[in-house]
């Protein structure tokens, strides 16, 4: 399927040619064809050296897979200051066909209308839109700009592990625009910090024969555990834990398996049990009380998550290696209560999540099952408070507790030389007022300004719905405009004199 073609721009300050962004849609493609999922990001890093080395340019790659390319700026401009482009290489892995392997099969895109999305899987323009618009600029020599400074951080889903870990020391840019937002024509001028917290609790199993339930459940929108938290969509998570605690003071059964969820940072769109009760166990109390209580969740979340569906399915009476049931209840008094959602709301932006913790994950191995979460709070002390709530919580139930990742909150400045340009510029090309706002997800910049004082940072990005999802779709003429933007930024960049 070809690239949506893109007419001729018209002129844009400070740079007085006509870029197409088909090259931003070839390399988006492109990039689509190398599996690069969170974790695995080897190959899309060596090939963005790759990259450079084919057209000369300056590249650095470090042990994290961050890769920084560097293009002189172009004659005339050499006296403006350095400008950085910045987003990340790993993108979150989902799949509606689990005999979808996305570690080896490229992500397969569909263009419908103005929007662009993948076939039964996410998308990846959370980052790859970034990492296409880098590299269609790095590979223009028409575009004006100062030296430029490209930078690809890895593993930004798991925990902005790359930004955590790149060396900026060298890096000549005081002026950086990250492009993971996802809404054109707003600005995101600061964010909330982070971390990954992580509950393991052991478990004792024993052989015992019964009659094993599944229980699955699907269909829920999910969505980003930032971004969207706010929306009160349905946690699969959660619900899942809800059902089986109802079902447990019904009648007491062992738990197998449970399992929910692709990753902490998005809100669990599906889930799945599996239960042995006595083989002679009243087969209709059972169902008539799981219907009671999915009917009730399906009706509490009627507006978000219409399309829930639940299948519960017997299997033949077998033995199978269980969790005890005192192990059973221990745990599903825990699972209930663990917290997720918003816990506190800013008293200075009305309707805005201040502090937020997402339920993401649940996995059973044979000896422990693990729940993960993405704590999220625009205040660090209040973001420690709720690390502190959850150690207390593992204490008192016997389980361990780990942070295994974590990022400050980036904070809005008041003085911001580079969002003033960025904001005039918008205007001056668009003849529209922009956005600017703080947003409750983690972004890179809070990483990286804090690492090289004195770093201006914005971040834009074009339009992206359900991101982290099978649903992730991007709108190709917001993307068309945000690329447009973008090189009339750094036209405007390079007249800019310190």
């Amino acid at each position: 399927e070809e690239a949506p073609q893109e007419s001729a721009s018209p002129e844009t300050p400070g740079n007085a040619v006509k870029v197409s962004a088909d090259k931003v849609f070839d390399y988006f493609r492109e990039i689509a064809s190398i599996p690069h999922g969170s974790g695995h990001t080897k190959a899309i890093s060596d090939y963005l050296v790759s990259f450079a080395a084919e057209r000369g340019l300056f590249a650095v790659q470090d042990e994290w897979n961050n890769v920084i390319i560097t293009k002189d700026a172009t004659e005339g401009c050499e006296d403006a200051p350095a400008i950085a482009l910045q987003g990340h290489i790993d993108m979150v892995l989902a799949s509606s066909d689990k005999s979808t392997d996305m570690l080896t099969e490229p992500v397969r895109i569909i263009t419908d209308g103005d929007w662009m999305h993948a076939d039964g899987t996410t998308l990846g323009a959370d980052n790859g839109i970034a990492v296409a618009m880098m590299l269609a600029a790095l590979d223009d020599d028409s575009i004006r700009h100062p030296l430029l400074e490209c930078i690809f951080t890895a593993d930004e889903e798991i925990g902005l592990v790359g930004a955590s870990g790149i060396d900026l020391s060298e890096l000549k840019s005081r002026r950086l625009l990250n492009l993971d937002n996802e809404s054109e024509g707003v600005f995101c001028a600061g964010c909330a910090g982070g971390a990954e917290a992580v509950f393991e609790m052991p478990v004792n199993r024993k052989h015992k024969a019964g009659r094993c339930l599944t229980i699955r459940l699907s269909g829920l929108v999910g969505g980003h555990s930032g971004a969207d938290i706010h929306l009160g969509r349905a946690n699969a998570n959660r619900l899942l834990v809800r059902a089986l605690y109802r079902l447990y003071n019904t009648v007491p059964f062992r738990l197998a398996e449970i399992s929910g969820g692709d990753a902490d940072n998005a809100i669990p769109p599906h889930a799945f049990a599996k239960i042995q009760f006595p083989a002679a166990v009243d087969r209709n109390l059972i169902e008539s009380t799981l219907n009671q209580v999915t009917g009730e969740m399906a009706e509490e979340f009627r507006a978000t998550d219409p399309g829930m569906k639940w299948e519960p399915e017997w299997e033949a009476v077998s033995r199978e290696h269980v969790i005890t049931k005192r192990g059973t209840i221990h745990l599903l008094r825990f699972l209930m209560a663990l917290p997720t959602g918003i816990t506190h709301m800013s008293a200075e932006i009305a309707g805005f999540p201040q502090t937020s913790l997402n339920l993401g994950v649940i996995a059973t191995e044979e000896k422990l099952v693990r729940a993960v979460f993405m704590v999220r709070s625009g205040v660090n002390s209040q973001g420690q408070y709720t690390l502190e709530r959850l150690a207390c919580l593992a204490e008192g139930f016997g389980a361990d507790f780990t942070v295994r990742t974590s990022y400050p909150a980036w904070e809005f400045k008041e003085n911001s030389p580079f969002r003033d340009l960025a904001v005039e510029t918008y205007r001056k090309h668009t003849g529209k007022e922009p956005k600017v706002e703080v947003i409750h997800a983690g972004l890179e910049c809070g990483v990286l300004s804090g690492k090289l004082p004195g770093l201006d940072c914005l971040s834009t990005g074009p339009s992206l719905e359900n991101v982290h999802t099978v649903k992730e779709r991007m709108s190709i003429s917001s993307a068309k405009n945000v690329w447009n933007y973008v090189v009339a930024l750094l036209g405007e960049a390079a007249l800019t004199v310190e």
